[in-house]
């Protein structure tokens, strides 16, 4: 849903004269990301692939589950407002249906947002399978760089962390299916997963492989939403709000007993480790690289989690990556509090439910109660919710300046329309997430309202960036 902003020597001119507005002529651009900007044919061509091509399957699209407007995710609200006839719902369809059983679990993914998983592979339908969550794809440039030697407990890592597991598309012992865990597996994994016209999954027949142009495209498509680097050092940011501003703190371990603290394991925010930060020998070897790696936090036996409650019987345990680990990879912090339900099952609704799973017993199916992971108390949960949110109606904001700032450039109304679009829904975003922690009433939440009514029209989106340029230090002081 966010797109990284390149410079660009081209500049739209417009100019009011007797209220008229006259726009100089500009070359048409083939998607979202204006022409000249670097790889702007590939990421367009993997724009349109990504929504309209079904790869002569079910007729699911990549965009099925992934829509822009909804931080390429599914939760319950946003899927209650698809209709019926959507291919999501194509399990619930009547017979004669060759996917009405053992493709999606319909109560769990319309009350839960859950998506039928054979992460293990495909011999056993009935039996083998999980229930996961639809990960976003913002920041993925930042978020796929795997561990080196596999000392996080993966013997092979794979060559890229994906999806909830980090080892790739789904694979079995046919070698059917790619296996070295890279963005491009995925995509092949997800189409034989999900876009198949039965369970056979047999390609020419139930779906067509992607060629390698569109393989290079997709990934180009994908690699270019949202943060296209790390962001800010936590060491030198301050946040304008003093809630905010403890739980920066918080996160980073001031003020918090035992030896674990958040930005260990999502450093700056971010889905990499703290190179610097010795780990416990008991949680993991005692130093370790910058890298996205794979942790065991158990959340997977939680008991009463959503999908027990909705249908235990469809909610398997789910082993993570390969065969029985029980590791998962780490999420980025800056885009969480916008993207929930969190976890790889939405096991937990609100960003301060999420850090409030770190900081409390664990009690899991079986009855056994684990330590909490990070000490924090109740005030410094609500502080470091603070700080999340924060960050990520910052982030928000970056990304509807940016998604501005190319519909300017784009001559064509359909395509400007569509990056405005989605900038509303960053800015939606935003007010959201501040509102849902009583952050920032009086300054960016007002200011945010009138910059959403200018980004709605083309006439006055260079208003409406204006505005959101402002907003950007009201809530986080950086040094420079």
């Amino acid at each position: 849903m966010r797109f990284h902003i390149y410079s660009h020597p081209f500049v739209l001119l417009v100019v009011q004269i007797c209220g008229l507005l006259i726009i100089p002529a500009a070359v048409t651009a083939t998607g979202i990301m204006p022409p000249g900007y670097p790889d702007a044919e590939l990421i367009n061509d993997g724009r349109r692939i990504f929504f309209n091509e079904t790869f002569e399957g079910n007729g699911r699209t990549c965009g099925t589950c992934h829509p822009p407007t909804n931080n390429f995710t599914l939760d319950p609200r946003f899927i209650a407002t698809i209709p019926d006839s959507d291919p999501l719902f194509l399990a619930e369809r009547p017979a004669p249906n060759p996917l009405s059983e053992n493709f999606e679990k319909p109560g769990l993914m319309r009350e839960a947002g859950l998506i039928l998983e054979n992460t293990n592979g495909f011999d056993d339908l009935q039996n083998n399978f999980t229930m996961r969550s639809v990960p976003h794809l913002n920041a993925l440039r930042t978020s796929l760089l795997a561990p080196t030697n596999g000392n996080d407990g993966t013997a092979l890592p794979p060559d890229q962390r994906t999806g909830w597991s980090g080892d790739g598309a789904p694979s079995d012992a046919s070698g059917v299916l790619p296996t070295s865990g890279t963005l491009r597996d995925f995509t092949v994994g997800a189409i034989i997963q999900h876009m198949t016209k039965t369970l056979d999954r047999m390609v020419d027949k139930d779906f067509r492989m992607p060629g390698e142009y569109e393989l290079d495209a997709l990934e180009a498509y994908m690699l270019s939403l949202g943060r296209q680097e790390e962001f800010d050092d936590f060491r030198t940011i301050k946040m304008k709000d003093k809630r905010a501003e403890r739980g920066r703190l918080n996160y980073m371990g001031v003020g918090v007993s035992g030896a674990l603290n958040c930005n260990a394991c999502h450093f700056n925010g971010g889905a990499n480790t703290d190179p610097e930060f010795d780990f416990p020998a008991s949680i993991t070897p005692a130093a370790f690289e910058f890298s996205n790696r794979s942790f065991g936090p158990r959340v997977e036996e939680l008991v009463d989690q959503t999908g027990d409650i909705i249908d235990a019987d469809n909610n398997p345990f789910d082993d993570g990556f390969g065969h029985g680990s029980s590791l998962f990879n780490v999420p980025t912090v800056i885009e969480a509090a916008d993207s929930g339900p969190f976890f790889h099952a939405n096991q937990i609704d609100t960003v301060e439910g999420l850090i409030a799973f770190y900081t409390s017993k664990r009690h899991l199916r079986n009855g056994e109660v684990l330590p909490p992971i990070v000490e924090m108390n109740g005030s410094q949960v609500a502080n470091v919710g603070a700080f999340m949110r924060v960050l990520n109606a910052d982030e928000n904001i970056r990304s509807a300046i940016e998604l501005i700032k190319q519909a300017e450039l784009l001559y064509n109304r359909s395509d400007r329309n569509t990056n405005l679009k989605i900038a509303v829904s960053e800015i939606d975003d935003a007010i959201e997430v501040l509102q849902g922690g009583n952050l920032h009433y009086s300054d960016a939440l007002p200011a945010l309202k009138k910059a959403r009514r200018f980004s709605a029209y083309s006439f006055t989106m260079s208003i409406a960036r204006g505005i959101l340029q402002g907003i950007r230090p009201m809530m986080i002081d950086r040094p420079g």
